[in-house]
C-alpha cells in the first residue's frame, strides 16, 4: 500500500468551480424567433470584466481552478466573432474563458468555410496538490535540498551500536531526544521538529496549440498541428536514505519539463471509400536530470552523506497511422485502421556516486520499443431486421531494449553491490469479436455477442517476470431492448467472460540455507498468483429505463453490477462493483427549469495471502503446533516451526471498499423582473466512506533466540474508515442593464470535511513528524474547508 495516497474520490466536481465562471457567462436571450435566428446567423460579441473575492486559502477547494488563495481574482470572458458578413464564408473568432485565474483558456481562430481554417490555443492548468506539507530540508523546489543550517555536522552524527543506549542516541531513530548524554536537546528528536518549515506542493501546466486545415480538392483535405506543453511545480515522492537503518520522507521532487508534439495528415472522403494518412511525433524533454538530498541521519562519509536520485529520462516517438474504409453496398461496409511507432529512451545515466561499488556497463539504456495495432471491421445488415459484424484487432509491443547487467548498492550506501539484469518485456493480443443483432418487432431488439482475446506477454530477459506468458478470455454478451410504450423504453444486458493462462508457474517459498542477499525477489507462495494473468471469471450486468412523464418531465435510471472471482487460493480473490444512477429533468415553461440527479457507488475487492518467511532453514525443523488459539512459540536461531507453510495463524485477509454517495440539483430562471433578471444556481453534496477491515496476524520475533514466547502472535486490526464529505454550491444572477449591458453575481461556497488516517495519525499524534522512528512526516493532514467567494463583473454585448 502507498503509505500516503490521496483517496478523496472527487469523481464529478474536480473542475466545477472553473466552470461556475465559465458557464453562467451568457445572458438571458429572450426574444422572438426571429431573434433566434439572428443569434445563429450572426453571433454575438460579448466582454465580461471584474472581480472575484475568496475568503480563505485552500489548495483542495482551488486545486484545479487557480483559486486556492484568499483575496482578490480578476474576472475576464471573451467571446468575439467577425467575419465579411453573410454573403462570405470567411469568418473569426476569440474564445477567453477565465483570463483572471491561473485556469485560463484562449481560442483564436480564422478561415474560409469549406477552404482552410487556422486554430491556435492556449491552455493553463494548474494542479495546487497540498498547502499544509512542510519539510526539514532548504531549497525545495530545486534539485538539491539541504539540511538547515546549525543542523549538526555529519561526523558527530552517532550510528546504532546495538546497546540500548546506542539504540536510544542513533540518528537513524529520529525520535532520539539527544545524541549524545553530554549534548542536551541535541538529537533529532529537537532537532528536526524546530526546522521544519511550509511549502506549497504543486504543478503548473501551460500548453499551446496550433491547428492547420486546407481543402486541396473535392473530398481531399490537408491536417497540421503543433503543440507545445511545459510542466513546473513540485510533486511529493518518497525517498529513502540508508536502505533499512537509515531515515525516510515524503520530498518535494522537482518537476521542470516541456512536451512536443507534432501531426501532419491527409484525408480523402468520396461516395463509396474514405482513408487517412498522418504522421505522429513526440518529443519530452525533463530539465531535471540528477536531484539530490543531503542525510539527515547517521554519517555515511563513503557516499558523502548524500542521496542521489535521477529524474524521467527524455524520450522520443514516431508513429505512423492509417484508416479508412469501402462501402461494398449500401449494407455492408469494412472499416480499418493501423498504426506503427516507433518509441526510444537515449538519456544517459547520472554517474556512479564516487566512493561506491557501483559497476553500470553502459552509458544509457538505450532503450527501443515498436508498437503496432490494426482493427479492422466488417458491417453488414444482410436481411431485414437483422444486423451482423465481425471485428479482428491485433496489438504488438515488441522491446528490442538490450540486456546489460548491473551492480549497485540500494539508498546510497556504501557496501557489497547487487547484481540484476534488466528484462524487456513484450506483449501482443488478438481480438476476435462476432455479433448479431435482430429486430424482434417494432420497439424490440436483441443482441448477441461473442468475443475472443488472446494475450502473450513474453521476455528476452534470461528470466522471465510473468509466471504465465499465455492468457485467453472468452466472452459472450446477450442484451434485450424494449420500448414499451411512447413514454417508457429501456435495455438490459448480461455478459460472462472467463480467463484462463497457460502453465501457471507456482511459487515455491522454502527458505534456503544460506538466504539470498537483499534486495532478493519475495518467494511466492504455492496458490498465490499474480491477479492480471490469473484464472478470472467475471459477471456483468447493465441496465437503463427511461421514461417521459410528459412533454416536461423526464427520468432516467441505470443500474449497473459487476463481479470478478479469482480462484486462486492467495491473492486478489474477488473485486465486485455496483453502480446505481437516477436523474430527472423538469421544464415548467421557456423560462423555467430544473433537473437533479443521484448516484452510488460501491466497489469492494478482497484479498488473502499468508505470512511467509525469509531467511535460511537447518535440516530440522522445531515442532510447532498451530493454532487456534494462537499463542507464542519458541524461536530457535535460523530454525522454522514443522508447519510453518500450513499454519492458519499465518493466514490473513485484507477487504477494501469505496462507498460514494452523489446528489446534484440543478436550475435556471429566466425572464424575472419584467425580462431583465436570469438566475442559474446548482448544489452538489457528495459523501465517500473507504472501509478497510483485515482479518488474521502473524508471528514476530523478540530477536532473543529460543526464548519460550520468541515469536508472539499479533492480530490483524482493522483501519479506521477514510471519510470525505464535500457540498458545493454555486448561484449566479444576471441583471440586464440595457439591451447590450448587464451586470453578473455570482457566488460560490465550498465545504469540505474528511478525515484519512494515513496523514492525520502521524500529524495528530503526540510525536507529530516524528511518529515513527525512520521517518520524518509531511505534516500534512487530510482536506477540510468552508470556503466563501463571491464575485461581480460586467458584460457587454454587441454585433
Amino acid at each position: 500500500m502507498n503509505c500516503l495516497q490521496s483517496r478523496f474520490p472527487m469523481r464529478v466536481l474536480v473542475l466545477s468551480v472553473a466552470a461556475a465562471l465559465a458557464n453562467a457567462a451568457a445572458p438571458a436571450r429572450a426574444g422572438d424567433s426571429d431573434e433566434a435566428v439572428r443569434d445563429l446567423t450572426q453571433p454575438t460579441t460579448s466582454v465580461e470584466v471584474g472581480g472575484l473575492y475568496v475568503d480563505h486559502s485552500s489548495a483542495k477547494f482551488g486545486e484545479y481552478t487557480g483559486l486556492n488563495k484568499e483575496g482578490g481574482y480578476a474576472i475576464g470572458n471573451l467571446e468575439a466573432y467577425g467575419g465579411d458578413g453573410p454573403a462570405s464564408a470567411y469568418r473569426w473568432r476569440i474564445l477567453g474563458i477565465n483570463l483572471g485565474l491561473d485556469s485560463r483558456y484562449l481560442l483564436g481562430e480564422v478561415g474560409t468555410q469549406g477552404s482552410w481554417r487556422l486554430t491556435g490555443v492556449y491552455d493553463q492548468i494548474p494542479h495546487n496538490a497540498w498547502d499544509n506539507y512542510q519539510t526539514l530540508w532548504n531549497g525545495a523546489g530545486s534539485s538539491t535540498l539541504t539540511l538547515p543550517a546549525g543542523y549538526p555536522a555529519a561526523s558527530t552524527r552517532l550510528s546504532s551500536t546495538g546497546t540500548v543506549g546506542g539504540v536510544l542516541a542513533n540518528w537513524n531513530n529520529i525520535q532520539s531526544p539527544n545524541a549524545t548524554a553530554s549534548t542536551t536537546g541535541g538529537g533529532p528528536g529537537y532537532v528536526i521538529p524546530a526546522n521544519m518549515k511550509p511549502f506549497d506542493i504543486g504543478t503548473e501546466r501551460k500548453r499551446g496549440n496550433v491547428f492547420f486545415s486546407m481543402f486541396l480538392g473535392p473530398g481531399l483535405e490537408f491536417k497540421a498541428s503543433v503543440r507545445h506543453e511545459e510542466k513546473d511545480g513540485t510533486k511529493l515522492t518518497g525517498v529513502n536514505i540508508g536502505r533499512f537503518t537509515g531515515v525516510s520522507a515524503l520530498l518535494p521532487e522537482p518537476i521542470d519539463s516541456s512536451h512536443d508534439q507534432f501531426e501532419l495528415g491527409i484525408s480523402f472522403t468520396g461516395q463509396q471509400a474514405f482513408f487517412n494518412f498522418s504522421y505522429y511525433g513526440s518529443l519530452y524533454h525533463n530539465n531535471v536530470n540528477l536531484w539530490t538530498v543531503d542525510n539527515p541521519g547517521a554519517n555515511n562519509a563513503v557516499l558523502n552523506n548524500v542521496a542521489r536520485l535521477q529524474s524521467y529520462p527524455d524520450n522520443e516517438m514516431s508513429q505512423f497511422n492509417l484508416s479508412g474504409g469501402y462501402k461494398f453496398t449500401p449494407y455492408t461496409r469494412l472499416t480499418f485502421s493501423g498504426s506503427l511507432a516507433h518509441l526510444t529512451q537515449d538519456e544517459s545515466f547520472i554517474a556512479s556516486p564516487s566512493g561506491s561499488t557501483w559497476v553500470v556497463p553502459e552509458s544509457s539504456a538505450h532503450a527501443k520499443v515498436s508498437n503496432s495495432s490494426f482493427l479492422a471491421r466488417l458491417t453488414s445488415n444482410v436481411a431485414k431486421g437483422w444486423n451482423l459484424s465481425a471485428s479482428y484487432k491485433y496489438q504488438d509491443r515488441d522491446n528490442h531494449t538490450p540486456i546489460a547487467t548491473f551492480l549497485t548498492t540500494g539508498g546510497d550506501t556504501a557496501g557489497a553491490s547487487t547484481q540484476y539484469s534488466n528484462e524487456p518485456i513484450n506483449r501482443k493480443e488478438n481480438v476476435f469479436n462476432l455479433d448479431a443483432d435482430y429486430s424482434l418487432g417494432r420497439g424490440q431488439g436483441v443482441k448477441a455477442e461473442y468475443e475472443y482475446q488472446k494475450i502473450d506477454r513474453t521476455s528476452t530477459a534470461e528470466e522471465s517476470p510473468f509466471r504465465a506468458e499465455t492468457t485467453t478470455e472468452d466472452t459472450v454478451r446477450f442484451e434485450y431492448r424494449r420500448t414499451l410504450d411512447e413514454s417508457l423504453t429501456g435495455r438490459i444486458s448480461y455478459s460472462y467472460s472467463k480467463r484462463r493462462s497457460s502453465d501457471y508457474e507456482v511459487g515455491n517459498p522454502a527458505p534456503v540455507n544460506p538466504p539470498a542477499p537483499l534486495p532478493a525477489v519475495d518467494p511466492l507462495l504455492p496458490g498465490f498468483e499474480q491477479f492480471y494473468i490469473s484464472d478470472r471469471d467475471r459477471n456483468k450486468v447493465r441496465s437503463t429505463l427511461n421514461y417521459q412523464a410528459s412533454d416536461t418531465v423526464t427520468v432516467q435510471g441505470t443500474l449497473d453490477y459487476n463481479r470478478d472471482h479469482y480462484p486462486s487460493q492467495y491473492g486478489l480473490s474477488e473485486a465486485q462493483s455496483f453502480v446505481f444512477g437516477l436523474d430527472g429533468g423538469w421544464a415548467a415553461s421557456q423560462d423555467m427549469s430544473f433537473s437533479v440527479f443521484y448516484n452510488y457507488e460501491d466497489m469492494k475487492s478482497t484479498m488473502n495471502s499468508l505470512a511467509i518467511a525469509r531467511g535460511s532453514s537447518t535440516a530440522t525443523l522445531v515442532p510447532h503446533t498451530s493454532g487456534p488459539p494462537c499463542a507464542a512459540f519458541t524461536n530457535v536461531s535460523n530454525v522454522l516451526p514443522s508447519d510453518y507453510y500450513t499454519d492458519s495463524c499465518r493466514q490473513w485477509t485484507e477487504e477494501q471498499a469505496d462507498k460514494v454517495h452523489t446528489l446534484g440539483v440543478a436550475g435556471r430562471v429566466r425572464n424575472l423582473m419584467g425580462g431583465r433578471l436570469a438566475i442559474d444556481g446548482d448544489l452538489t453534496y457528495q459523501h465517500a466512506t473507504t472501509p478497510i477491515n483485515v482479518t488474521g496476524g502473524t508471528y514476530f520475533s523478540n530477536g532473543v533466540p529460543s526464548s519460550a514466547t520468541g515469536n508472539v502472535w499479533i492480530g490483524a486490526q482493522s483501519y479506521p474508515d477514510i471519510v470525505s464529505e464535500y457540498t458545493q454550491l454555486r448561484l449566479a444572477g444576471t441583471y440586464l442593464l440595457d439591451k447590450q449591458s448587464s451586470v453578473r453575481l455570482t457566488y460560490i461556497y465550498g465545504h469540505m470535511k474528511s478525515s484519512d488516517w494515513q496523514y492525520d495519525n502521524y500529524s495528530n499524534s503526540s510525536l507529530g513528524v516524528l511518529a515513527v522512528q525512520n521517518y520524518i512526516g509531511p505534516g500534512i493532514t487530510a482536506p477540510n474547508y468552508n470556503v466563501n467567494a463571491v464575485g461581480i463583473s460586467y458584460l457587454y454585448r454587441f454585433r
